[in-house]
C-alpha cells in the first residue's frame, strides 16, 4: 500500500487579516457599499466557499477583490453557510471579511471604522489574534490570480 503524503505546513506562517461585520444589510448590498465606502471592486465568485462539518459540506457565498497596488486579496464572505458557520462566536457576525498576504501588513486597519458609519451595520470590529488562530479554513481560499 503506497504512503500518503501530506501537504506540511504551518498555519502561524499566513498572515491574514479578519474583519467581522455584524449587519442587516443582504451581502450583495453590503459589497456594493462596500466598494462605494472603501474603494474596492468585489465580485461575486460564481462558486461557494465550500467547508466540511459535521452535518455534511456547507456552502457560503463569497465575494473576491485583488488590490493591484499591493496584491492584497480580500474576501467578503457570508459567515453562515448552509450547514454551518466559518466563524463561531458570540455574538454571531453575518459576514467576515479576510485579507490575505500583499506587502502592505496595515491594509484594512481603518476599515471598521469607515464601514461603521454605514447605515445598517450593528457592529464592525477586527478579529482578535486569538480568534483568528481558529479559522483554519482559511488556508482553503483559492488564490484568483
Amino acid at each position: 500500500m503506497p504512503k500518503k503524503e501530506y501537504l506540511n505546513f504551518d498555519f502561524d506562517d499566513i498572515a491574514f487579516r479578519a474583519i467581522a461585520v455584524h449587519t442587516a444589510l443582504p451581502p450583495a448590498l453590503l459589497a456594493w457599499h462596500t466598494d462605494r465606502i472603501l474603494g474596492t471592486k468585489f465580485s461575486l465568485l460564481p462558486d461557494s466557499f465550500l467547508l466540511k462539518v459535521k452535518k455534511g459540506i456547507s456552502e457560503h457565498t463569497q465575494y473576491y477583490f485583488r488590490e493591484e497596488e499591493s496584491g492584497t486579496e480580500w474576501w467578503l464572505m457570508e459567515n453562515q453557510g448552509t450547514f454551518g458557520l466559518l466563524m463561531n462566536v458570540k455574538p454571531i457576525p453575518d459576514m467576515l471579511l479576510i485579507g490575505r498576504g500583499g506587502e502592505d501588513e496595515d491594509a484594512g486597519l481603518d476599515w471598521p471604522e469607515k464601514l461603521e458609519t454605514l447605515q445598517g451595520m450593528t457592529l464592525v470590529y477586527a478579529v482578535s489574534e486569538t480568534e483568528k488562530k481558529k479559522l483554519t479554513w482559511i488556508t482553503c481560499l483559492e488564490e484568483k490570480r
